[in-house]
C-alpha cells in the first residue's frame, strides 16, 4: 500500500474515533499532557484540568483515599489530594485514571483482553518512568504518558477493525509473529501508525508523537525523539517477558531489537533487572489505587 493510501485510510478510523467513546477523553488527557510539558504550571492548573471533569474527580479522590496512600483522614477535595500525595504523582493519578477508561469494556478473546492491555500500557508507563529516572535523572513525566498511550492503536483496532483485528491477533499467535507485521499485511498500517496519527491530531508534543509511532522501530524516530522511542521499545519487551503482555503473555518482540536499544541508551543490563523488579513490586501495590486489571 503506498503512503497517501495509507493516510487515507487511517485518517478514515480517526473520523470513526472522532464519534466515539475515546473522543471522550481527549480534552482532559491533551490538558494533563500540557501541564506536564508546560514548565510555568502549577498545581492548581492541574486542579482546574481534574474538576472540570467530575468523573474524573471521582475516582482521582477514590484512588487518593486508597490504602495505598493512607491518608490519616478522608481526602474530599483535590486540593487535599495534590497536598497530601503531591502534585508530580497526582498529574500521574488523574491521566491515569482518565486514559483507563477507554480500556474498561469487556472485550476477550484468544487470549487477548482489553483490561490486559491497559495492565500493559500500565506497567509500560511505570518501566519508561523509572528508566528516565534511574538513568537519565528526568522526571520522566513525559515517559509515563507515553507508556499508558503507545498502544491506544491497538484499542481502536479492537473497537472500529474488529473482524481484522480477531484475524490479527489469532495469526500473530499462531505464526509467532510480531503484531505490526501482521497488522501491516493484513491493513497496510500498524496499532503505532494509528496511535502516532492519533496523538498528532490530539496535538500531544512532538516527542510523544514520534514516540507512539515509533515505538516498534525506534530507528524510525527523529534523532530528537529516539530515546523515548527506545525506551517504550524496552518498555515493552521486558513486561511482556515479565507477564505483563496482552496477547495471553505471548507478544512477539525482536530481541536484537532490545539489544541496540539498550546499546544506544547506554544502559547496563542489570540495571534493567533492578528496573523490572521494582516494576513487579510496585504493579503489586498499584491494584490498592482501583486501577482497572485484567
Amino acid at each position: 500500500m503506498d503512503n497517501d493510501k495509507k493516510q487515507e485510510k487511517i485518517k478514515a478510523l480517526l473520523e470513526q474515533v472522532e464519534q466515539s467513546e475515546i473522543s471522550s477523553i481527549k480534552s482532559v488527557v491533551s490538558e494533563i499532557v500540557r501541564v506536564i510539558n508546560d514548565p510555568r504550571s502549577n498545581a492548581m492548573d492541574l486542579k482546574e484540568v481534574i474538576e472540570i471533569d467530575p468523573p474524573l474527580t471521582a475516582r482521582v479522590l477514590k484512588a487518593a483515599n486508597s490504602a495505598y496512600y493512607a491518608p490519616p483522614k478522608r481526602i474530599d477535595d483535590i486540593r487535599h489530594a495534590i497536598l497530601w500525595i503531591g502534585s508530580d504523582a497526582l498529574k500521574e493519578l488523574a491521566l491515569s485514571q482518565k486514559v483507563c477508561q477507554v480500556f474498561e469494556k469487556s472485550v476477550s478473546f484468544d487470549g487477548y483482553s482489553r483490561t490486559g492491555l491497559w495492565t500493559h500500557s500500565l506497567a509500560a508507563a511505570l518501566f519508561a518512568k523509572a528508566l528516565y529516572r534511574r538513568e537519565f535523572a528526568e522526571a520522566g513525566e513525559n515517559a509515563y504518558a507515553a507508556g499508558l498511550l503507545h498502544d491506544i492503536g491497538v484499542v481502536i483496532e479492537d473497537q472500529f477493525l474488529q473482524d481484522a483485528f480477531r484475524v490479527i491477533i489469532r495469526k500473530a499467535k499462531k505464526e509467532n509473529k510480531e503484531l505490526t507485521e501482521i497488522e501491516v499485511a493484513i491493513l497496510g498500517y500498524s496499532h503505532a501508525d494509528i496511535g502516532g496519527a492519533l496523538s498528532e491530531y490530539w496535538n500531544f508534543p512532538e516527542e510523544l508523537v514520534a514516540a507512539i509511532r515509533h515505538h516498534h522501530d525506534p530507528a524510525g524516530a527523529d534523532e530528537l525523539f529516539s530515546r523515548m522511542a527506545s525506551t517504550l521499545y524496552l518498555a515493552d519487551y521486558v513486561c511482556t517477558q515479565k507477564g505483563f503482555g496482552y496477547i495471553g503473555g505471548r507478544t512477539v518482540y525482536d530481541k536484537d531489537l532490545y539489544l541496540t536499544g539498550l546499546k544506544q541508551l547506554n544502559i547496563r543490563p542489570q540495571a534493567i533487572k533492578l528496573i523490572a523488579e521494582e516494576l513487579e513490586q510496585e504493579m503489586r501495590k498499584m491494584q490498592d489505587r482501583g486501577v482497572v486489571f485484567a
